[in-house]
């Protein structure tokens, strides 16, 4: 089967942004197919299994016509009855997801931390992926100069000198989700670390990549006068 240019009948159609770099667009994607990965269809007899259920689908984009592949599962479910069952997950497979990354502004130790904890995320370990944007949160407080022992001192410290509400709100709930993931077991839920994500990285942006841009902006008005009054 051709990934990249598919004609094949649609099953199904939803609104989602292409994965592909090349047109990474909010488009309408066409399921063009689907099938049982687990149990093996082979192997299992219909009437008697009773369990989680995956099946493997095929979904292009309307505007490249790429393919992408993704795996959705069912959990605790007869196969007699799996349509009808929620989703458990869903997770692209192919093309490999691309990890998160954060500005060039933000401190290196950051961003590492950071793209390590989104590759858990990008391959379901998403308890390790808790304790990895903990670990990012807590690499921002000593950057920002925060000296207190525990994270949740940290946090307290910059709040007290006038960190913003919006990334004090962020940093302590990735110091919960952090906690709950390596010292309760607990995992959240795909969407849940998403979201603990986007949060972290929307409070880089204010902490790191606002000041920097608007240092470039001051930087680039200075040169700008001073080669006027040059001439």
């Amino acid at each position: 089967m051709n990934l990249d240019l598919l004609t094949s009948r649609t099953l199904g159609q939803r609104k989602a942004v292409c994965p592909h770099p090349e047109c990474a667009a909010g488009v309408s994607m066409q399921l063009r197919d689907r099938r049982q990965v687990h149990p093996n269809p082979s192997l299992t007899l219909v009437m008697k299994t009773n369990g989680p259920v995956v099946y493997e689908e095929l979904w292009s984009c309307d505007l490249c016509s790429r393919g992408t592949i993704e795996l959705v599962g069912y959990d605790g479910v007869s196969l007699l009855r799996v349509e009808e069952a929620p989703e458990a997950w869903r997770r692209q497979v192919w093309p490999e997801p691309a990890p998160r990354e954060l500005s060039s502004d933000v401190p290196e130790m950051v961003r590492i931390l950071f793209t390590e904890a989104s590759r858990a995320e990008r391959g379901g370990g998403f308890r390790l992926a808790g304790v990895g944007y903990r670990a990012a949160v807590e690499e921002i407080c000593k950057d920002q100069g925060a000296t207190k022992y525990t994270l949740h001192d940290k946090i307290a410290e910059l709040a007290a000198r006038g960190l913003p509400q919006e990334v004090v709100d962020a940093m302590n709930e990735a110091r919960v989700v952090g906690n709950d993931s390596v010292h309760h077991n607990l995992e959240y839920a795909a969407d849940e670390i998403a979201d603990l994500a986007e949060i972290i990285a929307e409070a880089t942006e204010i902490l790191y990549v606002e000041p920097a841009n608007r240092k470039r902006m001051a930087e680039a008005r200075k040169a700008r006068s001073q080669a006027a009054k040059a001439k």
